[in-house]
């Protein structure tokens, strides 16, 4: 909740988690588990296709906007 005086914000407090944040950004390397997972969904071009499938959802979204 920020600090008010006079009608003027005069402090304000956050909690962040970076750590998280950092996660999810993909910048810490996968535990071995997941990371053998996204290989497999590599190798085996189940990667690919989906990013064709996003793509041809947005180019169909592109159209009728």
């Amino acid at each position: 909740m920020p600090t008010v005086r006079d009608g003027k914000v005069v402090g304000h407090e956050a909690v962040r988690d970076d750590m998280t944040m950092l996660g999810q950004l993909g910048v810490f390397p996968p535990t071995p588990a997941p990371a053998a997972r996204l290989a497999g969904w590599k190798l085996a071009g189940h990667s690919r296709r989906a990013a064709d499938a996003v793509s041809a959802r947005a180019a169909e979204a592109a159209k009728t906007a």
